[in-house]
């Protein structure tokens, strides 16, 4: 815990206000995604069907049907990102998927926010009023974007690059609280978030991932790693193994459809 007064003096690129409180926390990371991708598909290896797929359960297992192929498997798992309401239609009126903006900002002060020097940060400024940053780890800018839900949107229609109305509240964000990142819009970004709603029967607010047992199939489904959920890939991947080969296994309870009435 420190001061906003102590923070800004240790990370000049900030101004926050005086009367602001501030974690900040050793041992985050940035992940180079481009080397996760490869590394994972790597480690996949021929197991990677690089081609359209469809699949139809039975009771002792899943057909699933390429181009060029068709195979039986004892147990599929299904973590499609957006594209999960589709494939399962019934789960869809419990996800939305949202288009979300992501800017890289060219800093006024580049010293100040230099990797190593310049901390990954979130701002807190209230209800549905969340900015996040990156240092210029690649010298491309400052990456910032809104962790607010954007517009809800169908899987595919990612639509034109991040315009400047959706930015600016960033812009806006940098302006007040990080003087030293807060230039000018130099290139910009979409991805898209899949978004639980507030589970019925739990007390959450939404937002957690669905990863469990598709009832009465050999289905493991799991709405995580579209956007925001790639970095929790290798845990979640975990998890889903042994659902897939564990007939004892359960995720915990608050990612399991059963926080839903209608999977109860």
């Amino acid at each position: 815990m420190l001061t906003a007064t102590v923070a800004n003096k240790e990370f000049p690129a900030f101004a926050l206000p005086d009367d602001w409180d501030v974690v900040v926390q050793d041992g985050g990371a940035i992940l180079r995604t481009g080397v996760v991708m490869r590394l994972m598909r790597s480690r996949a290896g021929n197991r990677v069907i690089p081609e359209r797929a469809s699949f139809t359960p039975h009771h002792d297992g899943v057909s699933i049907r390429t181009v060029t192929e068709e195979f039986f498997a004892e147990r599929a798992i299904l973590a499609l990102g957006p594209w999960l309401g589709r494939a399962l239609p019934t789960l869809g009126a419990l996800l939305n998927v949202t288009r979300q903006a992501v800017g890289w900002f060219k800093p006024t002060r580049p010293d100040t926010v230099a990797l190593g020097r310049f901390p990954i940060f979130i701002l807190d400024r209230g209800p549905n009023d969340v900015v996040y940053g990156f240092p210029d780890f690649e010298q491309r800018g400052v990456k910032a974007a809104p962790h607010n839900h954007g517009p809800v949107v169908g899987p595919d229609d990612w639509g034109p690059q991040a315009t400047e109305a959706e930015l600016r509240p960033v812009g806006d964000a940098l302006a007040a609280l990080v003087p030293g990142a807060a230039g000018p819009i130099i290139d910009r970004d979409v991805c898209l978030y899949t978004n639980t709603v507030p589970a019925d029967r739990l007390p959450d607010a939404g937002e957690e991932f669905i990863i469990d047992r598709w009832p009465d199939s050999r289905l493991i489904v799991c709405s995580a790693c579209s956007g925001h959920g790639a970095k929790f890939a290798p845990a979640i991947g975990q998890r889903l193994a042994r659902l897939a080969t564990d007939p004892s296994y359960e995720a915990e309870s608050f990612f399991q459809l059963s926080r839903y009435s209608q999977f109860a």
